[in-house]
């Protein structure tokens, strides 16, 4: 974005026209604080940027505090100095490229596109103002997400209050005796969940809660079928002067900020983006972009995937995002191509040509479902022996819970613990459900509970116990019959009670569901459950180290001095022995054949009268008359 309402008609272009562009890309996905439940989807997150300015540096106390010392460097930006932006002792959140700002979460990514125009002027720093936004908007959610709410009051996300947090956290963190001035649009997509009554199979989507205010934009695309399922409505006060949070601005959150809803499915991908893609890039290109991208993710391009590449799962979003940045950089740079932009100030009027110069900023999120809940049961298999089909002991509240959700329990269960279930409920949990036959939806689940569970024999027969014990007192004892607190059978236990399932949690080697909105949730693993699975691997660990991996001759202490001294010897022995033939002498022994001269050949004559064959050597030595006479 490039003009601030003070200077509306000035173009940001024309002050960073010999500005050198810088151009980064990565793969980073912030988790959110792990205080609230785990949602049953996720983003897969990757972003790329491209600066057409370096950023200007954070001013003190943002980016460094000030000198205290004379042996401090005099420059509070000088290479001994921390360049990590901190504000009010936290590190800022979020990246900045130029004058934009963007964040990558597990559950909210965010595209902020501060007003350049504002580089010109003495205390203005634009950049700084998109990255605060940013920053406090996220720790708004997490605050609110990390609440402790009663049982009765669920999380509801609420992203223009988080947003108007933020912007009344900026102007503070701003004002007094750090005065820094600048706007800055913002945008963001949050990820959540809905639930359907009608339709227990599919009891949960993902549903996407969108936040705008100004002209960066948030785009979901379903490659599957190539098209746009959604693009957020950019706000104008006229034309290139888009609705913007910080100094002389009137825009706030409540007053002018929009929230939509998007229900979206697994393998879309969400985009966040600042106008630098949009002035450049019309709609279906941009659609057509990453389709292609996500096709060829799929096929083996765009680098090294850490695993299956199918919808462009690890790593293709990084590679999404990228060949999108390129696309608009292509068009920003070219002085001749035509864009948006252009067809929008011609139709204001103005002449225009080429592509837009500016910050390019893309966030690709995919939309996935969870798989936390299949490692955290490989973690159980692993250090505590469970195995296919899982033993899950329910209690009255989660099959009555369940029912009144209309879940299909055992599909929901099959699913969350990605394995054959068998439940089980115990001869007390029945009688709970009599007792509370009257309530609506728990006939149902008493008529399920006799088709479709086991029996548990717990021992409260109901001759010695007229009243059934409570859940707590009969599922304790199923679980840990003696009292040892581990979890002696191995059961996976469904259970809506809180207090059952904070005292089950002192038992190690317990998994533990519950069901919250329509939704089926497994909580992490306990201390308890994580300190005996620890300390097994540590001593399995030590085991392999003190166990020789060869045979090893070692002296006997016990033995006499002569076994010692005769073991020395033969050691000798063998050690001289090596030593010969390893140092063989070189040189030659013999002469070479080739270089010595051949032996003369002897002659043989027959003589004719008896045919016998003499030598002429032997022959002229006995008679050396003959010889002459030959």
């Amino acid at each position: 974005m490039n003009i601030p309402l003070s200077e509306c008609r000035r173009r940001d272009s024309d002050l960073t026209v010999a500005m050198q562009p810088t151009e980064t890309s990565g793969k980073f996905t912030t988790p959110l604080l792990d205080s609230g439940p785990k949602l049953p989807f996720h983003f897969e997150t990757g972003f790329a940027l491209f600066a057409k300015r370096a950023p200007r540096p954070f001013p003190p106390p943002f980016l460094s505090p000030p000198s205290g010392s004379f042996s401090d460097p005099l420059s509070t930006h000088h290479q001994s100095r921390d360049k990590r932006a901190f504000v009010h002792g936290e590190l800022i959140q979020g990246w900045t490229n130029g004058d934009d700002a963007v964040h990558a979460s597990e559950y909210f990514i965010c595209a902020n596109d501060g007003v350049g125009a504002w580089s010109a002027r003495p205390r203005g720093h634009a950049g700084l103002w998109s990255r605060l936004i940013l920053h406090f908007w996220v720790a708004a959610m997490q605050e609110d997400i990390a609440k402790p709410r009663p049982p009765d009051q669920l999380y509801h996300p609420d992203p223009i209050h988080y947003l108007q947090q933020a912007y009344e956290h900026t102007i503070e963190a701003t004002t007094g005796p750090s005065d820094c001035l600048g706007t800055t649009t913002a945008t963001g997509a949050q990820l959540f969940y809905k639930t359907d009554a009608k339709n227990s199979a599919s009891s949960v989507t993902p549903l996407l809660y969108v936040t705008n205010l100004g002209d960066s934009q948030v785009m979901v695309v379903r490659p599957k079928s190539h098209e746009m399922v959604y693009k957020s409505k950019e706000q104008w006060h006229w034309f290139d002067c888009p609705r913007q949070l910080g100094t002389n601005s009137p825009d706030t959150p409540t007053e002018n900020a929009v929230l939509d809803t998007v229900e979206v499915q697994v393998g879309d991908v969400v985009l966040a983006m600042t106008d630098g893609v949009i002035d450049n890039l019309w709609g279906h290109e941009i659609v057509e972009n990453v389709c292609k991208s996500v096709e060829r993710w799929e096929a083996g391009e765009g680098g090294q995937a850490s695993g299956p590449r199918k919808d462009g799962a690890n790593g293709g979003m990084t590679f999404v995002a990228q060949e999108l940045v390129n696309a608009a950089k292509e068009i920003a740079t070219d002085p001749f191509a035509e864009s948006p932009f252009m067809e929008h100030a011609i139709e204001e009027g103005l002449a225009s040509e080429g592509g837009k110069l500016d910050d390019i900023s893309v966030v690709a999120a995919l939309s996935k479902r969870s798989k936390q809940y299949r490692k955290l049961m490989e973690q159980f298999s692993m250090g505590f022996g469970f195995h296919v089909p899982y033993q899950v002991l329910v209690d009255a509240d989660f099959i009555a819970e369940g029912n009144k959700c209309k879940m299909d329990l055992m599909r929901r269960l099959e699913d969350t613990l990605h394995g054959e279930v068998k439940p089980m409920i115990t001869q007390c949990s029945m009688r709970h459900l009599y007792e509370r036959k009257s309530e609506p939806g728990v006939e149902a689940a008493i008529e399920q509970a006799k088709d479709h569970f086991e029996r548990r024999r717990c021992g409260h027969h109901p001759d010695q116990y007229p009243k059934p014990l409570s859940a707590l007192d009969c599922i304790h004892s199923v679980v840990d019959p003696k009292n040892n607190g581990v979890n002696k059978h191995r059961y996976v236990c469904a259970i809506n009670d809180d207090a059952v399932r904070a005292d089950l949690r002192q038992l190690a080697g317990t998994p533990l569901l519950f069901i919250r909105r329509s939704v089926m949730i497994m909580e992490p693993m306990a201390r308890v459950s994580a300190k005996v699975r620890s300390k097994d691997e540590r001593s399995k660990f030590r085991a392999e180290i003190k166990t020789p991996s060869g045979k090893r001759k070692r002296d006997d202490d016990d033995g006499s001095d002569e076994e010692n001294e005769g073991q020395a010897a033969s050691g000798t022995i063998k050690a001289e022995k090596s030593e010969k033939k390893k140092h063989k002498k070189h040189g030659r022994k013999e002469p070479n054949p080739l270089a010595t001269e051949a032996p003369k050949r002897k002659r043989i004559r027959k003589h004719k009268g008896n045919g016998v064959s003499t030598n002429d050597d032997a022959s002229a030595a006995s008679n050396p008359t003959a010889a002459a006479e030959d």
